[in-house]
């Protein structure tokens, strides 16, 4: 017997939104990213929430506007789709491995500050099938030692610790809607954040506002 990690769950109303749009004069970037932004934004608490083409995409531009480059070090755990550490990769800087607690599939707290060197600049956390990570103490340390947290929150919309929305605990976080997460449109990802004093991110910020007037 085959059990699938995943399996699509379609109903008419997801059939109607999309001829909803093939029928309309927008195929892509149009009102309805804007409403699903805004949607998200709200659903989560968070101040912004960013609509991008993949949740690869979007834990890249957060490793981006932290401004995190060559020679700089991102905590991340063992256990994890390789996304996690391209994001670092891609701006040359190099992803660092702390081992997973067994039981939740998550980056061990206690095994994170032996990782942590003068070039350490974040911490990325992943909330492995929807299981959030142990987020008290990650913030502790991150907090200490002036580390960036960026959530990889791409397997966990919905998902809580401790009452609070995985993904509104950090720096940024991110989503993803790939066809074998819990929420899909196809393709796609969204980065959430109430952090506009992140480096960069204004400006992302100010693009977002930007081609939210575009669209109408």
């Amino acid at each position: 017997m085959k059990i699938p990690m995943s399996s699509p769950d379609l109903t008419a109303a997801e059939i109607a939104a999309v001829n909803e749009v093939l029928h309309s004069n927008y195929l892509s970037i149009g009102p309805k990213i804007v409403q699903f932004e805004e949607a998200i934004a709200a659903y989560c608490g968070v101040r912004h929430a960013i609509g991008v083409n993949s949740g690869t995409s979007g834990l890249h531009l957060a490793v981006i506007a932290a401004e995190i480059g060559e020679g700089d070090e991102v905590i991340t755990p063992s256990f994890s789709f390789i996304a996690s550490a391209n994001a670092v990769v891609y701006e040359r800087a190099r992803p660092v491995f702390v081992d997973i607690n067994p039981q939740t599939g998550n980056l061990d707290p206690q095994l994170i500050e032996a990782a942590i060197t003068p070039r350490t600049r974040a911490i990325m956390p992943v909330h492995a099938f929807g299981q959030p990570a142990d987020m008290d103490p990650i913030m502790e340390i991150a907090r200490r030692h002036k580390l960036y947290i960026i959530e990889d929150a791409c397997e966990a919309i919905g998902a809580e610790y401790k009452g609070q929305r995985a993904g509104t605990f950090g720096d940024a976080a991110v989503f993803a809607f790939y066809p074998n997460k819990q929420m899909t449109t196809g393709e796609g990802g969204m980065i959430i954040t109430n952090n506009e004093d992140l480096p960069r991110f204004s400006a992302v910020c100010a693009i977002r506002g930007a081609m939210s007037l575009m669209r109408g």
